[in-house]
Formats: C-alpha cells, structure tokens, sequence
C-alpha cells in the first residue's frame, strides 16, 4: 500500500518543497491542503522567502535585505522577493520587446530590398527580351538581304543596298553590340535573382525569430 501524503512528516515535505521556485510552490500549494498548509507555514516564518531571494537576488542580498540596520520581518521578505520577481519580469518584457520591435525593422527594411529587387529583375527581364527581339529582327534582315541578292531584280537590290548604307552602323556590328549587352544582361539578372533568393531566406528567417521571441 502506498504511503499517503499525510503518513510524510512535515520536516520531509519542507525539504521537498524548498526545492521549488516561487511560482512552482504556489501552483503545487492548489493542489491540496496539505501542500498549501506548508506554503503558509513557509510565508508566516518568512525563511523560505529569504532563502528564494537570496538565492535569485543575491547579488544585492547585502544591500537590501537589512533597513535600517534591523532584520525584515518574515512578511517583510515576502515582499521583498515580490518585488524583485515583478522589477525582473518588467525587465525581461521590456528586453523582449525590445528585441521584438528590432526583429520588425529588420523585416520592413528587408521586405524593402526585396520588393527593389523584384522591380531591378523585372527591368532587366524586359531589356533581355528587347536586346533578343532586336537581335532576331537583324537576324531576319539579314536573311531578307541574302534573299534578295539571291532572287531580286538589280533595281531591288540597288534600292536595299541603298537603305542598308543609310542606317547608322552596320547589322554585323549592330549584332555583335547586342548580343554582348545580351550576355551582360543575363549576368546581372543571375546575380539579382540570387541576393533575391538570400534575402527570400533571410525573411523567413527572421519571422521566425519574430515568432519565437513572441512566445
């Protein structure tokens, strides 16, 4: 048969429940009478109060558990951790949120960049897409042209020829220019898509973060 909670001896309930934080012994002190007898024994001696906050607070044990040169009072050390638990936990919420509102910042600039990103791709997509289209029309005048040494009367051909001599440059040289902005073009287009991607990841990364310093 297993020994209930009332067979323990105080002294050995003490011990155990000494070992729990504040907010631990007052969730286990609503969990029966016999636990919540001990937790107000505790409060009235004021011993576990002055262990807990010299335990947590100990850094500033010698500077204010004594006023006025006399001992606090068993309720007076209750107190005391109070409000040093309550100073911390403002601390802590303010620390939190601190952070909170850096992680937010970091996400507008972040959603800045990429919508940048997004319209400098879109740019330099539609200059591809121009460079290629001027590049097949030469591609095609100069299909046009070997069609009418080819099959054309001289008259047409002298006429083309005239046209061809009054552009500003000629289609070998004009092809040559394009193709090259072409492959520029295409590099610069890589290399946006890829800080894109990096600051993609970034952002999920920080909403994350964002989340996780919420909870």
């Amino acid at each position: 048969m297993s020994p209930r909670l009332d067979d323990l001896p105080t002294s050995l309930l003490c011990l155990v429940l000494d070992r729990f934080e504040a907010p631990e012994l007052l969730r286990l002190a609503c969990t029966c009478r016999k636990f919540h007898a001990i937790a107000t024994d505790f409060g009235k001696t004021g011993q576990y109060w002055r262990r807990l906050y010299k335990r947590q607070y100990g850094l500033y044990y010698e500077y204010t558990c004594i006023t006025n040169g006399e001992q606090l009072t068993s309720g007076g050390w209750k107190e005391l951790y109070k409000k040093a638990f309550l100073a911390t936990r403002r601390e802590m919420q303010r620390k939190r949120q601190k952070r909170v509102t850096i992680i937010e910042n970091d996400i507008r600039d972040v959603n800045r960049e990429i919508r940048t990103l997004k319209e400098e791709a879109n740019d330099l997509i539609n200059q591809e897409r121009s460079h290629s289209k001027l590049c097949l029309e030469i591609g095609r005048g100069r299909s046009a042209e070997v069609a009418l040494k080819t099959w054309s009367p001289v008259s047409v051909s002298v006429w083309h020829k005239q046209v061809v001599e009054q552009a500003p440059c000629d289609p070998d040289t004009r092809m040559e220019d394009l193709q090259a902005k072409v492959k520029v073009t295409q590099l610069l287009l890589r290399k946006v898509l890829q800080r894109l991607e990096t600051k993609k990841r970034k952002l999920s990364d920080l909403e994350e973060s964002l989340q996780s310093a919420k909870s």
